[in-house]
């Protein structure tokens, strides 16, 4: 049973400043053997404050069984800062997007974009890899159109070539209002389901291996606006990942977890001649175990959606990938 109220448009969006896009590159070709080339694949953006702004936040990031390709993350875990766009897309466009991210800098006239944190998804299944390289402009222009208001999920941006549970995966994002020493908060969730774990749904061994992912993933992005600090980004996160429900959880040596958690609060203006002292509010650490609870509930209301807003999707050598029903989503949510 729920337990935090969800904000108005139940997306990471929910937080003042932040925004998300998608490119979405869905497409047959023939290559020159004559033999059919299915792309199904995308990148997905999360925008943390208006690019225009020369703005450091604090963040924090966790992988377990790291599979796929991931820039910027050991600068990001290093200084705990995050000034660039989250990129999700498959490995073979991790190069393009690390690219423009820094060309998207230079655009605005920034000091600063850098390092880009862009994270590798594997699409592999439903999508040619090697033939749906993705263009500059294409990426530019999603950055630019990147929106507040509600985000598409399922079957959109990354989230196209994407499967979870031995069916269709994709995008899914949700939110949760916390109330803290008598103040409003909001946790964001954004996720890429792309995990195994079919024992939760307790298929038949054949459909097991059939549905088997090859190095799947979950890749989940956390934002809240709570004053928080590294350290306590970084607990925080750790206690939600392994707090997750058993429907979120690894159970194949091949999947992976990627988190990346940040604070919308607490951001530090770099300027040329900024400040040189900055001042930080930090909340009482035991107000932590409520805003785990919140995540956990957000990260499940995200995974739900990218399941439930996923749409049919046949690709890479005739494979298929149906929606999930609503009858064994509630099998998943009642075995949580």
């Amino acid at each position: 049973m729920a337990k935090f109220l969800p904000g108005k448009k139940n997306a990471i969006t929910d937080l003042d400043g932040v925004k998300v896009g998608h490119l979405t590159a869905n497409k047959d070709l023939s290559s020159p053997s004559g033999e059919k080339v299915s792309i199904r694949t995308g990148l997905t953006a999360i925008l943390p404050y208006p690019m225009e702004k020369e703005l450091r936040l604090f963040m924090g990031s966790f992988i377990l069984k790291g599979m796929n390709e991931m820039t910027g993350y050991q600068v990001g875990d290093d200084f705990c800062y995050l000034n660039s766009p989250i990129v999700l897309t498959n490995p073979f466009n991790v190069g393009v997007a690390y690219d423009t991210v820094l060309s998207y800098g230079f655009s605005l006239n920034r000091i600063e974009i850098w390092p880009p944190l862009v994270l590798g998804v594997n699409d592999s299944f439903l999508n040619d890899m090697k033939a749906s390289l993705l263009k500059e402009n294409d990426i530019l222009d999603t950055f630019r159109k990147a929106s507040e208001e509600s985000v598409e999920e399922g079957s959109v941006g990354i989230g196209l070539g994407l499967r979870a549970y031995g069916h269709k995966g994709g995008i899914g994002t949700a939110s949760r209002l916390i109330d803290l020493a008598n103040k409003k908060f909001t946790c964001g969730v954004l996720v890429a389901s792309n995990h195994s774990n079919p024992g939760s749904l307790a298929l038949p061994n054949d459909e097991l291996d059939a549905n088997q992912n090859e190095e799947g993933s979950f890749t989940i992005i956390v934002g809240v606006d709570i004053p928080l600090v590294p350290f306590q980004i970084k607990r925080i996160m750790r206690c939600l990942v392994f707090g997750l429900s058993p429907i979120l959880q690894l159970n194949t040596s091949s999947d992976s977890l990627t988190c990346i958690f940040f604070s919308t609060a607490n951001s530090m203006v770099i300027q040329e001649e900024g400040p040189m002292l900055f001042d930080f509010r930090i909340i009482k650490d035991l107000y932590e175990d409520k805003i785990i609870q919140a995540g956990k509930e957000a990260v499940q209301g995200a995974l739900i959606n990218s399941l439930l807003k996923a749409t049919y999707v046949q690709g890479r050598e005739g494979r298929k990938c149906e929606t999930i029903s609503e009858e064994k989503i509630h099998r998943l949510i009642k075995n949580s």
